[in-house]
Parts: structure tokens; C-alpha cells; sequence
């Protein structure tokens, strides 16, 4: 982990700045909601699974292995007690849509196209996807059941929901960590002239995740956000109380810091896209998602790094 969480800090804002670059590109009309969508389909089935392919093309370890097996565990605990608290902690929320819009979107952080790049500045270009990978992996199981329940389920419905089985194990991100593990386990490397191409592609994944992230903002309107009180409660749990309770939870467990690290700096991730695209699918309240997921995002600029210092200062 890197020592100086100025250089860290640093680096995350290098990433955040890349954003004014989407929000630009939106208001002189280069991109607007369509292309958008195309780029992140773009991002999402091709440059990042190639990424994540790559990030694996190192020698076998079988220290990183259990690493990323406990990863995986971790998130898993830190995904189903955070089901929970969101529950508890937006209750006070009387309508119903907005309620599990707000429980939606302050348990599923954007791990993928934020999380990826901020793994990266704080464990390093290989190591930093290579965990996230395995943390993501039960991300992506999750947001495609328990997600789908919370965000589908009706006030006074009791229907069965049918799960869509294809996109939980199906999707392009799943399907790359499955290979870039069986890849890494069997030691079977790329030849280097293809793993150089998939390499220069793969690297599109973080500054494009960017431009798409600060496109998808553009459309928020701050000023009737900023009138809305429960947005600045929803600020807090997700951004704040989220990962500090979780720091301090794995800090008191005595678990291994690298687990501590990645929980609490993983939970710290501003709501996820696919949070408001849910929301959109299943009739919720795409707008109140939409709008968290927009403004956690300008807000995890300053959070984010401050995360980073608490997180540093305490397994120090």
C-alpha cells in the first residue's frame, strides 16, 4: 500500500478530473444520452474484461490466490451486512419507491468503473484489478439477485421475481475473471504481441470510464437536488458512515489489513450507474436514483481521498 496518502490523493483527483472531460463533451453536444450508453456498453463488454484478463497474466502465487479467495468472503459479509443496515437506516423514508431507491443505491457502490481505477492508484496497476476482481465477483451476483428483488419488489405484492440467471453468471465482466483466474491457476500466458493489444485496449477503461461517468451527471439538476434534505442524509450513510463503521468493525475483528482496506475503501464508492438503470427498468424512481448516483459521485471526490487518510491512519 502506498505510504504517502498525499501521492494517493493526489492520483484519485488526477482520475476525478477526467470527469470534467464527459461533462464538456455532453454540453458542446460531442456526446449525448445515446452514444453514452453505446460507450459504456463499449467499456463494460469489451475494455474492461480485457483488463481484467490481463491483470491476471502474472506468475502463479498461491499466497495471492488466498488472498483473493478471502476478498471474495469479505465482500460477501460486507455486501449482506450492509443489506441489512441500509434497511434499518432508511426506514424513516415513508415512500416506498424512493425508500428502496435510497437502499439501492447506498449498498451497491461503483466498484467497477470507479472502484477499478482508485484499486489501481492505491495497490498498483496489476494488483489493485486483481483484487477488485475478486471483490467484484460477488458484487455481481449480488445487484443481480438481492438487487433485483429490492429494487422490483412492489409495496403490497407478494409474487415470486424471477431472476435473470443469464446476466448474474453471463455477463462479460463475470465471464473474464473466470478466465483470467483459470488463466492464472493453470499458468497459461497470453503470447506477448496479443497481450500487448489487449493491454493498450484494456488501459481505454479508466480514463473512458471517466468521460462516461461525468456524462451521465450532466443531466442533474443540483439545484432541486441540493433542496432535497434526505439527499444530504443519503450523502452521509453511503459516503461516511458506511465505510468508517466498517474500518472500525474490521479493526476491532483484529481480520487482515488488506481485507479492512479493501471493505471499508470499497464501501466508500459512490453509488453505482447500474443502481439508476435498475431503477429505470423496474418502474422505481429512476429520478431520486439518478440523482444519487450523480451527486455521491461529485461528493466522493473530496470523500474518497478522505477515506483513504482515515484508512492509512488507523492500520498505521
Amino acid at each position: 500500500m502506498n505510504d504517502s496518502i498525499f501521492l494517493v490523493g493526489g492520483r484519485v483527483l488526477t482520475l476525478f478530473l477526467i470527469l470534467f472531460v464527459g461533462l464538456y463533451a455532453r454540453k458542446i453536444n460531442i456526446l449525448d444520452p445515446g452514444s453514452t450508453k453505446k460507450l459504456s456498453a463499449f467499456l463494460l463488454n469489451i475494455t474492461q474484461p480485457l483488463m481484467i484478463i490481463t491483470s491476471f497474466q502474472m506468475d502463479f502465487d498461491a499466497e495471492k490466490l488466498r488472498e483473493g479467495g478471502g476478498l471474495f468472503v469479505t465482500s460477501a459479509v460486507i455486501h449482506v451486512f450492509t443489506a441489512a443496515a441500509v434497511l434499518l437506516f432508511f426506514k424513516p423514508v415513508r415512500n416506498f419507491e424512493q425508500r428502496k431507491v435510497y437502499q439501492m443505491c447506498a449498498l451497491f457502490g461503483n466498484v467497477g468503473f470507479l472502484g477499478f481505477p482508485v484499486l489501481s492508484v492505491v495497490f498498483g496497476d496489476y494488483m489493485g484489478i486483481f483484487y477488485g476482481v475478486f471483490y467484484g465477483m460477488f458484487f455481481n451476483i449480488f445487484i443481480w439477485t438481492y438487487g433485483v428483488y429490492l429494487i422490483s419488489k412492489k409495496e403490497d405484492a407478494k409474487g415470486k421475481i424471477k431472476l435473470p440467471v443469464k446476466e448474474i453468471f453471463l455477463n462479460a465482466g463475470m465471464l473474464a475473471s473466470i478466465a483470467g483466474i483459470i488463466m492464472f491457476v493453470l499458468r497459461i500466458r497470453i503470447p506477448l504481441v496479443l497481450l500487448n493489444s489487449m493491454e493498450l485496449t484494456g488501459d481505454m477503461t479508466f480514463p473512458l470510464a471517466m468521460v462516461i461517468i461525468g456524462s451521465l451527471i450532466y443531466d442533474i439538476k443540483l439545484k432541486e437536488v441540493f433542496t432535497d434534505k434526505k439527499i444530504y442524509y443519503f450523502m452521509f450513510i453511503k459516503l461516511i458512515a458506511l465505510p468508517v463503521i466498517i474500518l472500525f468493525a474490521g479493526r476491532l475483528l483484529n481480520l487482515p489489513e488488506l481485507f479492512i482496506y479493501m471493505g471499508a475503501l470499497m464501501s466508500a464508492m459512490p453509488s453505482a450507474a447500474m443502481a439508476a438503470m435498475f431503477a429505470e427498468t423496474y418502474d422505481s424512481d429512476a429520478r431520486a436514483a439518478a440523482a444519487n448516483v450523480g451527486v455521491s459521485t461529485l461528493f466522493s471526490i473530496v470523500s474518497i481521498p478522505a477515506v483513504i487518510w482515515l484508512i492509512e491512519l488507523v492500520l498505521r
